[in-house]
């Protein structure tokens, strides 16, 4: 897969799977906060699988 499309699939999964385990726990969902946590995933993958391949 792409770097960038498996990149912008694990924010967007991060982002669902936040959103869904604020809800369950709290029934309310923090929006900046998921999708701050998804962003920093993102960063953090795409770094990580940049220094792997070298």
């Amino acid at each position: 897969m792409h770097r960038y499309a498996r990149t912008l699939l694990y924010g967007i999964l991060v982002f669902a799977v936040y959103t869904g385990i604020s809800f369950i726990l709290g029934g309310r969902v923090n929006w900046i906060l998921a999708a701050a946590t998804a962003v920093g995933v993102m960063i953090a993958e795409f770094f990580v699988v940049s220094r792997r391949r070298r």
